[in-house]
């Protein structure tokens, strides 16, 4: 299990700094400035350059892909059922993901932006939570079909 445990966080890590890389040069796109930007202005403002407020991004970056990277080892390392697993998978993530997205100034301290982060992420995890299901039946109804022809 240590060894899951340190493989999951070192993919996590570099996984987690690919996706934070690839979501900051999209918006910095969409924003039409012409200028990458790695975080927002507040977050920018709170260091004294922009080498530090990238470091800083690419950190945080890294530690939501670990964060979301261990956190799946409770799918396959636990005997829980499957509501359960799911719903620990999402209260961990969540409360734990909370902090880093106020850190990264995505969203701030109050209880409107917590509400609306809140409907956000339930959405996003019942979305891809949906997409899992799917494409688990679609595996589990094809080993059917093999066991049935054996």
């Amino acid at each position: 299990m240590k060894n899951k445990i340190i493989n999951r966080v070192i993919v996590g890590i570099f996984i987690g700094i690919d996706i934070g890389l690839f979501i900051s040069m999209l918006f910095s796109y969409l924003s039409g400035s012409g200028a990458y930007q790695p975080a927002p202005n507040k977050f920018l403002e709170a260091f004294p350059n922009e080498i530090m407020a990238m470091l800083v991004s690419v950190f945080i970056w890294a530690a939501i892909g670990t964060l979301f990277s261990v956190t799946s080892l409770i799918f396959t390392d636990t005997e829980f059922s499957i509501s359960k697993m799911t719903v620990s998978h999402c209260i961990i993530n969540y409360v734990i993901f909370i902090p880093l997205a106020i850190l990264a100034c995505w969203y701030s301290f109050s209880i409107a932006s917590l509400l609306s982060f809140t409907i956000i992420y339930i959405s996003i995890y019942f979305i891809i939570w949906l997409i899992f299901i799917l494409i688990n039946k679609k595996h589990v109804e094809e080993i059917n079909e093999r066991l049935k022809k054996s």
